[in-house]
């Protein structure tokens, strides 16, 4: 993930923001949401928001179980991120943000 898409994602949960719960059908990274266009943290790709339908081994559902958790304490953090004033906190929360968004890269990886 290149810093210029980081970025970019920060800036867009900053307006308002929201992580997707549905990975990105190109990368399976992280998509962020704003006026029904998903952005891709991971890829930079944009798109409509899509449900992707797929048969998974009880394998990937146990991975998808963690990775699942993780976009849950993103969206917590996003939500957070949000409603904090104070410049200090914004940048913890932006650290923590970006820390979750490479474990959950991590993850994908095994």
């Amino acid at each position: 993930m290149s810093k210029e898409l980081t970025k970019k994602a920060v800036e867009m949960l900053l307006k308002g923001a929201t992580l997707v719960s549905d990975s990105c059908p190109y990368c399976k990274g992280v998509r962020i949401m704003k006026d029904g266009n998903a952005f891709c943290v991971n890829c930079g790709r944009e798109g409509k928001e899509e449900k992707l339908v797929s048969i998974e081994s009880d394998e990937k559902k146990k991975e998808n179980s963690s990775v699942d958790k993780l976009e849950a304490k993103l969206k917590e953090l996003a939500d957070e991120l949000q409603r904090e004033k104070n410049y200090e906190k914004q940048q913890q929360i932006l650290r923590s943000i970006n820390e979750i968004l490479s474990v959950k890269e991590k993850l994908k990886k095994f």
